[in-house]
């Protein structure tokens, strides 16, 4: 298997100090620049042309905003994202960073866990665009009346060099026989290569039934690659190099057209979901077009492809639009408890404090857990979305973990002098064994929003019984129920949909970006279970879910 190739990061910072914590928390991931002098970071920005600078604002000579102009001048580094660095709570700093073209800010102190995460963020996205980009120039090219072999090569050209991969060949198949031939191709220049064109592949009766069993089963779309080791194998006798590939077979008007063949350099290379999904889509714009000469030309098929780059754009605008509103929403949301953390850090190192110091370090202590809970939710979002998202199986205690989320709640709905009601099933085994972490993250998310959306004076209920019990696993159901302000039969269309968070009333004033139910589903079906709700306006709320644990 290939060792990914890392990422490049540029420090710019006058703060030797900085520049080394940065490097401790970035270097494990990112090959990590760094320059000290402003003066210098164009130049070295330009010459190393890394994937993205962190910028600090406050340097001598030459402050980040004039660092950051300059490189948004610059052909070479515009496009580069660059996050501030900085020390400064300042609404106008910042304001003032994003409209130069800064991408997002990290504060210092820094945190370990959000450095990585920011810097992350904005690399997916820049990969996202590019790729996006990428495929609007490809299908650019084929929107014209007459295809040549020029515009099937460039379109070749342009994702090879994208992937940086050894080759990439289409072969398309003699209508006059079960032949396959090279018509066009692109050899990835700093290798050795001869030339491909004109070389046949015959296609056998097993393989051709084989795809077509293949495109019933997969419902007209077919990827073979080398990462499963038995098509690696079957291609062996058909492929004199490059063992590493992904063939995409392009199927027009129902019956086999072509093939095109990604190939790496590596031979034990494994690809990984965004280079499969990319030669997906090259591959789909050729059908495109080889369905549109397929038809001579038809002119309701130019305008359905510039429909669908019109629908592509759009969708990329739509996404930009949900990245800002998701950063801004973080930027908020994670602000307001770091304030309270650095006002109450204050107040601590002022000499003869006074006896209410201890309510200043309880302030602390609950802001930096709610802050430490949103940034673990954000970090599972990003995990979910590009399929990290992992439970653990090991060993833990049923009571404790009931003790410890019920202790939690009674603290909180004590301070709205609510009443906590319990009902656990004694059947119910003392052990298990699962993901302690992930079902007490859930359980805690249903009992915090049901003390959140109770009046005061209400009530809040959790209940636990045993649903299945056989001699491997046990199937539990637990009910969180309310009886607070409720939630519409509209509203819980939308509820467990990431970033929708009820709007108006109530549930605006308690803050949150709407994750929380998100990541409760994803973990409870994970589990083998479900959760649904039932609720009516102002008559309360009941949320029942259901997990499968082994036994301990």
């Amino acid at each position: 298997m290939r060792t990914t190739k890392k990422h490049s990061v540029l420090v710019i910072d006058d703060n030797i100090s900085s520049i080394d914590a940065l490097r401790n928390i970035l270097s494990a991931e990112y090959k990590v620049y760094a320059v000290k002098d402003s003066n210098l970071a164009l130049e070295t920005a330009e010459r190393i042309l890394p994937d993205i600078i962190l910028l600090d604002i406050i340097m001598p000579d030459m402050d980040g905003y004039d660092v950051v102009a300059l490189l948004k001048e610059s052909g070479k580094t515009k496009n580069i994202p660059v996050i501030f660095i900085t020390g400064l709570d300042n609404a106008n700093a910042e304001e003032k960073g994003l409209i130069l073209g800064a991408s997002d800010y990290i504060s210092k102190p820094f945190h370990s866990g959000i450095v990585n995460q920011r810097v992350r963020n904005q690399i997916k996205l820049t990969e996202q665009l590019k790729q996006q980009t990428l495929m609007a120039q490809i299908a650019h090219h084929f929107l014209t009346d007459t295809q040549s072999d020029q515009i099937f090569s460039d379109a070749l050209r342009m994702a090879g060099e994208f992937m940086g991969i050894a080759q990439i060949l289409l072969y398309r198949k003699n209508e006059q026989n079960d032949v396959l031939e090279c018509t066009n191709e692109w050899l990835n220049p700093k290798l050795s290569h001869e030339t491909n064109i004109g070389n046949k592949l015959e296609l056998s009766e097993p393989v051709l039934s084989l795809i077509d069993e293949m495109m019933k089963k997969e419902k007209g779309f077919f990827i073979t690659s080398s990462n499963d080791p038995s098509q690696k194998e079957a291609a062996k006798p058909y492929r004199t190099s490059y063992q590493s590939f992904i063939s995409m077979p392009i199927y027009v008007k129902g019956r086999l057209f072509a093939v095109l063949d990604f190939s790496g350099e590596d031979d034990d290379l494994e690809w990984n979901i965004s280079e499969i999904d990319l030669a997906a889509l090259v591959a789909g714009i050729f059908t495109g077009v080889f369905e549109r000469d397929a038809i001579e030309h038809d002119l309701n098929m130019i305008k359905r492809l510039k429909a669908d780059l019109l629908s592509a754009k759009e969708h990329a605008e739509y996404l930009s639009r949900a990245k800002s509103l998701f950063l801004s929403r973080m930027s908020h949301e994670m602000r307001t408890p770091m304030n309270a953390i650095m006002g109450m850090l204050q107040v601590i190192m002022i000499r003869n404090v006074p006896d209410h110091i201890k309510g200043c370090l309880e302030t602390i202590d609950t802001e930096s857990r709610n802050l430490l809970e949103l940034i673990d939710n954000v970090l599972d979002v990003s995990d979910m979305e590009y399929e990290f998202f992992k439970l653990a199986e090991k060993p833990f205690s049923w009571n404790k973990l009931v003790d410890d989320v019920l202790t939690e709640a009674v603290r909180n709905s004590s301070v709205k002098n609510q009443t906590l009601e319990r009902d656990i099933d004694p059947n119910i085994p003392s052990a298990f064994v699962g993901d302690e972490m992930r079902l007490r993250q859930v359980l805690s998310n249903l009992l915090s929003n049901a003390v959140k959306y109770t009046h005061d004076h209400g009530t809040v209920c959790f209940s636990a019984r045993v649903l299945n019990d056989d001699s491997v696993t046990v199937t539990l159901e637990m009910i969180v129920s309310d009886n607070g302000v409720g939630i519409s039969h509209e509203q819980q269309k939308v509820l467990f949909n990431l970033f929708e968070q009820i709007d108006g009333g109530h549930t605006r004033k308690q803050g949150g970006i709407g994750i929380g139910l998100v990541l409760s589903k994803r973990i409870i079906e994970l589990m083998g279970g479900t959760i649904s709700v039932e609720s009516e306006l102002d008559k309360g709320t009941t949320f029942t879910l259901t997990c499968k644990l082994f036994k301990a």
